[in-house]
């Protein structure tokens, strides 16, 4: 579920340069598209609030909102969202420093702002990187205009993006677009049994933001630490892996798959360490061997459709519900292949287990 967060969170940072409104009258659903990424007004900035809603099936599985202000003369944003349970996070770039807070935690985290009035750098550049998407998706969808719609308030005019193939992970999409700021004010996605909606509830175009607009106020006692140390992730070597997992493991040796990467941490909370495999094919990743000490939760990780398989000898569970993976338990460490390619079947998943080797002895 968070590939897809992740995903409809980007276009909250990504504002569609604008034509007229008498300019897109009678053209193409793409000729509108091109002319909001190629001939619009530069905007100020804006402050915008967006819901977002996450489906599995009929069944709404997330519910979370956020907030925005975006100001690109002095290249500031700052973003409050809330999940599902209540808990605030915010961010905050203003010009010099980018901050992360979450409600409740001890720490915040920060790091030099990057210079964004450099042209390769995501603020002055967005109509290239949404410009570059939409040339994606008309190779892989058919675009059709739907209309011109009223969301919220605000007139857009309405973009129906379909897949030209069948099983592709990016599925039918909905955009409804500003008709003259061309800010994307709500988007629908679908994949597989999954749909994510993205909606602004209320937009402010080039606002004027009080002095302490750009700012977050931390609570007492919260320690400022480095970003780097948000993250426990560390690139290590096959051996400083098995050092780390303080036991032989199995991997699949090079061959019709390359190991992109190898990567280490250690959860602090099971105090526990794992291990990531990274696979490739052709430059690609295809799939994810993930390797820890055998925990008492099960190998379904909470996923209701899970299928019981034989992996290697032994009971595992499958599952492509939300993602495909394949889980066993052997020899004291739990095992997880996780794939990032569609085309990879659970026939697939289960002959790469099979042709895994010990990795190093004690």
């Amino acid at each position: 579920m968070n590939k897809w967060i992740n995903s409809i969170g980007l276009l909250l940072l990504l504002v569609l340069g604008a034509c007229s409104v008498e300019d897109a009258n009678g053209l193409s659903p793409e000729a509108i598209v091109a002319n909001a990424v190629e001939e619009g007004k530069d905007l100020k900035g804006f402050h915008m609030k967006a819901q977002f809603d996450v489906y599995q099936g009929e069944e709404q599985i997330d519910d979370s909102s956020m907030e925005q202000w975006m100001d690109y003369e002095n290249m500031r944003t700052k973003v409050i969202a809330v999940d599902q349970s209540g808990k605030e996070s915010k961010s905050l770039n203003d010009g010099e420093t980018i901050t992360l807070y979450t409600e409740g935690d001890k720490e915040a985290y920060e790091m030099e702002a990057p210079d964004l009035s450099n042209p390769n750098l995501m603020g002055s550049n967005q109509r290239e990187q949404i410009q570059n998407t939409l040339n994606e998706t008309r190779k892989t969808h058919t675009i059709e205009l739907i209309g011109e719609e009223e969301v919220n308030g605000i007139e857009t005019y309405h973009i129906k993006a379909t897949p030209k193939e069948k099983g592709t992970i990016r599925g039918e999409e909905e955009y409804w677009i500003e008709k003259e700021s061309w800010i994307i004010v709500k988007t629908i996605t679908k994949s597989d049994n999954m749909k994510v909606e993205y909606t602004v509830t209320e937009l402010e175009i080039d606002p004027s933001f009080k002095e302490n607009t750009f700012t977050i106020d931390l609570p007492e006692g919260v320690e400022v630490l480095p970003f780097e140390a948000l993250d426990p992730t560390e690139t290590v070597t096959l051996e400083e892996a098995q050092t780390g997992l303080e036991q032989p493991f199995l991997y699949l040796p090079e061959g019709e798959y390359e190991i992109d990467k190898v990567e280490k941490f250690k959860v602090e909370s099971l105090d526990r360490t794992e291990v990531s495999l990274q696979y490739k094919q052709d430059e690609v990743v295809q799939f994810t061997l993930s390797i820890f000490p055998t925990p008492e939760e099960s190998l379904s990780m909470g996923f209701e459709n899970a299928e019981e398989v034989t992996v290697r000898g032994v009971k595992g569970e499958y599952t492509s519900d939300v993602i495909q993976n394949l889980t066993w338990d052997e020899e004291g460490l739990r095992y997880s292949l996780l794939s990032h390619n569609p085309e990879l079947t659970k026939e697939a998943l289960l002959e790469i287990s099979e042709k895994l080797e010990l990795k190093g002895t004690n």
